[in-house]
């Protein structure tokens, strides 16, 4: 019989954040616009950049969790919701009256018709009655797709304006692609590149056997947190560096399929209501999850140490020539 204490610490386990130094950066960028905000009394806002599977997603709901929760309040008027964080991600295709009627439903209103004037007035009255602080947009990139070329810079200018008449800071998170509107063409987004002057990069991981890396702090602190809530013994370690390259070899540096490897070991030795990690638990976990960035055929944990360190190489060489490559 599986012990539910543990399947709750694992419960627990897959919550863990790790505020590497890149990532607490990152964090706190949308902070310090949250609080030029306040000090300035004129919306400033932060941008999240980074490829899929970076952590950008977790880092606006940790940041929206750091709002007091939703609650009901009653005046004159009714009861309305106060909705301090608004954390949405961006409809597709993005419109202007997609956007407004994505945050109108996350503030509870559902309008079943109305032009985009109508929706944006509604919009910025909801806002204030709910006393939203911050909004944040994820999935922003979907705005550079080739169908929102005619509504880009229309949808850009809402934005600043938007954020000029409520005075809240719009936040938004999305994809390397996101680079090409913080780049000024013949000044057609300088008044939103003026707003976003709290950028943050996040990158996956690279390899390095160094304590002070990124990559070996956040699986020494996640290795950690694994043995406190699950109470393990033995002698493997996630920062082992037989265990942390074939973890890189598995998910190249991708933080979600980093998790997702070492949550799937875990459930492994749950099912097996056993109280010692194994690298067998590692086989298992690449066996069973499907690891497309992985650089090898074989199950990277049956690997050798030199044929992972090699595979790492190999992947590193290409990647510095294709960034030189760019380069010209």
């Amino acid at each position: 019989m599986i012990d539910e204490s543990k399947v709750q610490a694992l419960s627990e386990f897959s919550k863990q954040t790790v505020f590497f130094p890149s990532y607490q950066f990152a964090y706190s960028q949308l902070c310090k616009a949250l609080q030029a905000t306040e000090l300035r009394k004129t919306a400033s806002c932060a941008f999240i950049i980074g490829p899929s599977g970076s952590g950008k997603s977790r880092l606006c709901e940790l940041f929206t969790d750091s709002f007091e929760p939703p609650y009901t309040e009653r005046d004159e008027d009714g009861i309305y919701k106060i909705i301090t964080a608004l954390n949405c991600t961006v409809p597709a295709p993005v419109t202007i009256k997609g956007i407004c009627t994505t945050l109108l439903k996350k503030l509870g209103i559902y309008p079943a018709h109305g032009d985009v004037h109508a929706l944006n007035e509604l919009l910025l009255d909801r806002l204030k009655k709910c006393r939203v602080k911050v909004i944040i947009l994820d999935e922003i990139q979907r705005l550079l797709k080739p169908e929102a070329d005619k509504s880009r810079g229309v949808t850009l200018d809402w934005l600043v304006t938007l954020l000029s008449r409520s005075g809240i800071p719009i936040m938004l998170a999305g994809t390397e692609q996101c680079k090409l509107l913080l780049k000024e063409k013949k000044d057609t987004f300088s008044p939103f590149i003026r707003r976003y002057c709290y950028v943050a990069y996040l990158e996956h991981f690279t390899f390095s056997e160094l304590n002070t890396s990124d990559y070996r702090m956040t699986l020494k602190v996640l290795d950690q947190q694994l043995y406190r809530l699950m109470n393990y013994g033995g002698e493997i370690h996630l920062h082992d560096l037989t265990v942390m390259a074939s973890l890189y070899v598995a998910s190249v540096g991708d933080l979600e399929y980093l998790r997702q490897i070492v949550y799937e070991a875990a459930c492994n030795v749950l099912n097996r209501n056993s109280n010692f990690l194994s690298r067998q638990d590692f086989v298992e976990a690449c066996r069973s999850l499907d690891l497309p960035k992985q650089l090898s055929e074989t199950n990277p944990f049956e690997l050798t140490l030199s044929q992972c360190l090699e595979l790492i190489s190999v992947y590193n060489d290409e990647q510095a020539l294709l960034r030189a490559n760019a380069a010209y």
